[in-house]
């Protein structure tokens, strides 16, 4: 059997510090409520007994990635606890995947040893599969994003989107790291939302862009209960990919009041951006975040000019793909979406549908499933990313990454792809010579 002290031995220091500081809030404050779900309250004294009890029968082992089926309820919390208790990487995932699917993407993720010191795992899909991210490094105890964000120490986050998205799972874990409470719902209804956020006293929510839209069609009748829910709702989190003008209606709405609305846009591999004023499409980066946007071949674009967003961090944040080997936190690292910067660095994200073709050097329109196929049958190549950026002409264009542990060129895969019906120049494939030799993947 696997003790918490052998599963000590063996952690990441950032999942230590993370359990460290729930082992405070338990022994502290043992009654004070971490969690509000459908079924009633959770104290951390409580939540701690039963992610010792998850532990206790699950034994996850130190280093591993271990899935979790997602429900609205503070048993989330508690096995997402437990699994940090023996050392390993939290994966939530919808409690409808199916574990075929799940199972294929951690064994794509084990290739390598992660010495990121990784804290939470999740599913993105990418290019037609799903791939597991990583997230680690700097732990959510540090106060860098929940300060930005607006959290609070010992404040009520009203929680009503799913917590298998990453940006609302790190939310969750971040706002206990505060020794705050977290209030779960299991559907979204307006006349639910708002009354749970006065029956709480919630001074900090987020809202999914389905749920933005709800609230402004029921303005008209909710309007009493928004104002009861401002007298003690600082902060509505809601994000990018909601449209600027139902953000401008939802800050029309609490105009006069105290609460204030701030767009967030979060990335699986960089913290992102945020604003709180309009115009609400001109977006900060967060604290300890650098960004910048590139064009097909990797160079920086001059200001105003569409390109593909990369994110590297000033603090000791990293996050990555997993199949992939761990970059340094100050390595820029995209997911492909596209933006422009300001001259003062602000980004603006640019909504582009997707990429199925891309020009070829010569002009040909070529199906990236071609490209994709093309990288796919080389041999030495262990890991593949392909983004599709518009060039100074905003005609799109074909962006490589890859990894080996050859001596491989890009002269040399532009000219295998070329040969496989997917033309592409050397300057638009960045290669990363990848030393790794395949291990489960670890934390140490």
């Amino acid at each position: 059997m696997i003790t918490t002290a052998d599963a000590a031995a063996s952690t990441s220091t950032t999942i230590r510090n993370i359990v460290a500081r729930f082992r405070d809030h338990a022994t502290s404050q043992p009654h004070r409520i971490a969690v509000i779900d459908a079924v009633g309250a959770t104290t951390y004294g409580e939540l701690w007994q039963q992610a010792y009890e998850y532990f206790a029968y699950h034994q996850p082992a130190a280093g591993a990635i271990v899935p979790i089926a997602v429900r609205p309820a503070s048993a989330t919390l508690a096995a997402t606890l437990g699994v940090w208790l023996g050392g390993g990487i939290p994966l939530p995932i919808p409690n409808t995947t199916r574990p075929k699917l799940v199972a294929t993407a951690v064994q794509r993720a084990t290739r390598h040893t992660h010495h990121c010191r990784p804290w939470r795992a999740h599913l993105h899909a990418e290019q037609g599969s799903r791939y597991v991210y990583l997230a680690g490094g700097e732990p959510p105890t540090v106060p860098r994003i929940a300060d930005a964000i607006g959290l609070t120490p010992g404040g009520i986050a009203l929680i009503a989107a799913p917590l298998h998205r990453a940006a609302i799972f790190d939310i969750a874990i971040r706002q206990l790291c505060t020794g705050g409470t977290i209030v779960l719902r299991p559907d979204f209804t307006t006349d639910d939302w708002l009354a749970t956020a006065v029956e709480t006293g919630a001074d900090w929510a987020i809202l999914a862009p389905g749920m933005v839209l709800a609230l402004l069609q029921h303005q008209d009748t909710m309007a009493g209960w928004l104002t009861v829910a401002t007298r003690t709702l600082r902060r509505v989190v809601v994000p990018a990919t909601v449209p600027a003008i139902n953000v401008d209606h939802l800050a029309a709405l609490t105009t006069g009041t105290d609460t204030t609305v701030t767009v967030w846009y979060h990335a699986p591999t960089y913290d992102g951006a945020h604003t709180t004023s309009q115009p609400f499409t001109v977006l900060a980066p967060l604290p300890g975040t650098r960004l910048r946007v590139v064009d097909p071949t990797g160079r920086p674009t001059p200001p105003g000019m569409p390109g593909l967003i990369e994110g590297a961090s000033s603090s000791d944040a990293t996050a990555h793909r997993a199949d992939q080997p761990c970059p340094p936190p100050t390595a820029w690292r995209t997911i492909g979406d596209i933006g422009t910067l300001t001259p003062a660095g602000n980004l603006t994200l640019t909504r582009l549908e997707p990429a199925n073709h891309y020009l070829d050097p010569y002009g040909v329109r070529t199906r990236v499933t071609a490209l994709r196929q093309a990288l796919t049958d080389h041999p030495d190549l262990t890991s593949t990313a392909v983004y599709i950026v518009p060039d100074q002409q905003g005609l799109r264009r074909a962006h490589v990454q890859a990894w080996t542990t050859t001596a491989l060129t890009a002269t040399a895969l532009a000219h295998h792809c070329a040969a496989h019906g997917a033309a592409i120049t050397a300057e638009q494939i960045t290669i990363t010579t990848d030393q790794a030799a395949p291990t489960a993947a670890g934390a140490r």
